[in-house]
């Protein structure tokens, strides 16, 4: 027996001279004892003899009494705390000497909650422990490098382990690290089943020793997800956006999604674009706060924190191809969740200032922020914009994040401030509306004033490349906060209350174009310019006054996502 346990520690150390130096804590895993076949409900031919001789040694796991081990019966979840805060405090000390007081678990609460073991205290210490309470418990023993991957797990590889649950990570951590193998040939996990000390001993002595570990791989069937399991699996990530200003004012309200278990999340640039507070209801109803890491106002997306660890959140892929079935997720008008279905219709429409994956997925006010889904339940798309109806909608390529910067987060009122609009590239007294010409270059032709509406003319005949001197011009209202929210008017996310309208017409008899600034009497909730609506034409512009059109709804606005 004595030569078993010398050739076990011998493993130990030769995988702890491969491990980095964070992870030389494995060396304070040392026998303790010598077990000599005291157990004698533990036949030497057990599949878990081995992990139970071990965990006596280490002194991880005694019996019930000097000689039962009782290997079936059920580990509570006080007793899967104990196991985590003693293989922490000897990978870290090596010792795992605790004082005891009130109940006998008391301690090693209290110790656990203090090294972030458990996130919060629980009320079922007494409880027979499930395998997800376990793994979850036991995931936060070790750091990070000392369960190291040595398995390719697939996310969603594991059958009974839904994507977004609270134990999910921790799974995944432990199958990768090879400390958990699955119950089956297809790896399921058999969480809600409960945790038998022989399989307590199983789980500790491989963390304890990397020399006991499993090495397998176990990929994701690949099938496409019913409506019902998208619904399932996404919407856990999927939240409500409140945007307020600095008085405390509601300004408008969308959705994001979690992509990172940190709280990571993204949602449409014209919702987080110049506001001062960010609100996220999650699908639970919980409400958190929200930081700006960083917003891309042309491709209008904004990649933000919500407060909180653990998170249910999406997986990203991209590219997607015409024909692809995709599902729109979201808030729309701000009640419940609803998920439309549709096909991928252009996978780089030109319609708007950046390429948008265009769909047949309806998409309506409140759904701006939400998700764009493939059918396997990766997250390719923000939604941003629609046509009248809803459909055909528009979503920005959640490839768009790539290139933005997520190494800080802070409050939208220090974003905000630290990013106001240039002065410099406004009209004089209208501010934050930026200047036609100042930006593109294009000589003033008039100007005139017509009840509360500043009218800026320029001639047609001065532009050489309209439609893409509008684009840039475009491309910098949304950088002043200014996004199409209506058909005819671009109006701010900020809560500014001047509206923008650029019409084709005619001025002294020179065919312009014109840029209407009006005073807005409502504020609507988000949207995106599109190209293809660039100038308007005697449908949609109804009054003429002295040689201008004016936009007739130009002071009510329809809100579009």
């Amino acid at each position: 027996m004595k030569k078993r346990v010398i050739s076990l520690l011998l493993a130990a150390v030769m995988m702890t001279s491969l491990l980095p130096a964070a992870a030389a804590g494995y060396e304070n895993f040392a026998a303790q004892a010598t077990y000599a076949g005291q157990f004698t409900d533990v036949p030497e031919d057990a599949w878990y003899a081995q992990n139970v001789y071990t965990a006596y040694e280490y002194g991880l796991i005694n019996g019930q009494s000097p000689t039962i081990f009782a290997p079936d019966s059920q580990l509570t979840v006080a007793e899967a705390v104990k196991l985590a805060a003693s293989m922490h405090s000897i990978f870290n000390t090596g010792s795992a000497d605790f004082a005891t007081y009130g109940p006998w678990y008391q301690v090693y609460v209290d110790y656990a909650l203090e090294h972030g073991i458990l996130p919060a205290a629980r009320a079922d210490y007494n409880s027979p422990a499930t395998r997800a309470v376990f793994a979850d418990v036991l995931a936060n023993a070790l750091p990070a490098e000392a369960l190291r991957a040595i398995n390719t797990v697939d996310s969603g590889a594991i059958p009974d382990v839904p994507a977004g649950v609270d134990y999910e990570q921790s799974v995944y951590l432990l199958y990768r690290a090879g400390v958990l193998t699955g119950a089956d040939s297809a790896g399921s996990f058999r969480p809600d089943s409960t945790i038998r000390r022989s399989e307590a001993a199983a789980i500790v002595t491989r963390m304890a020793d990397p020399a006991l570990r499993h090495t397998f791989t176990l990929h994701a069937a690949v099938r496409e997800l019913t409506a019902d399991e998208v619904t399932a699996r996404c919407l856990p990530a999927v939240f409500k956006l409140y945007s307020y200003d600095a008085r405390g004012t509601l300004l408008g309200m969308g959705s994001g999604v979690v992509i990172a278990a940190n709280g990571d999340a993204v949602t449409c640039g014209h919702i987080v674009n110049g506001v001062s507070r960010l609100v996220a209801e999650m699908s639970d109803g919980v409400k958190r706060e929200v930081s700006v890491y960083d917003i891309d106002a042309r491709a209008d997306i904004a990649y933000i924190r919500v407060v909180g660890s653990d998170m249910a959140y999406l997986e990203t892929a991209y590219p997607v191809q015409v024909g692809d079935k995709v599902y729109a997720l979201g808030y729309p008008s701000g009640g419940s969740a609803r998920l439309t279905e549709g096909t991928v219709t252009n996978s780089a429409s030109d319609a708007f200032l950046t390429p948008m994956i265009e769909s047949t997925a309806t998409v309506i006010s409140g759904n701006s922020g939400g998700a764009l889904i493939n059918a396997y339940g990766q997250l390719v798309g923000i939604t941003a914009s629609s046509q009248n109806g809803g459909a055909p909608s528009f979503s920005v390529p959640i490839s768009a994040l790539d290139s933005m910067d997520g190494n800080n987060a802070v409050s939208p009122l220090e974003y905000t401030s630290a990013h106001r609009p240039d002065a410099s590239r406004c009209y004089l007294n209208l501010y934050p509306v930026p200047d036609f010409g100042a930006v593109t270059g294009v000589p003033l032709f008039a100007t005139d004033r017509d009840r509360g509406t500043t009218q800026f003319y320029y001639r047609m005949a001065d532009m050489e490349d309209s439609e893409r001197l509008l684009l840039e011009y475009y491309a910098v209202l949304g950088e002043h906060t200014f996004y199409q929210f209506s058909e005819d008017a671009f109006t701010s996310s900020a809560g500014y209350l001047l509206s923008v309208a650029l019409y084709e017409t005619t001025y002294q008899g020179q065919s312009v174009l014109g840029v209407y600034v009006s005073g807005m009497q409502t504020i609507p909730s988000g949207g995106l310019p599109e190209a293809a609506v660039l100038l308007c034409n005697a449908g949609n512009c109804a009054l003429e006054k002295n040689g201008a059109m004016v936009p007739a709804n130009q002071y009510h606005f329809t809100k579009t996502p």
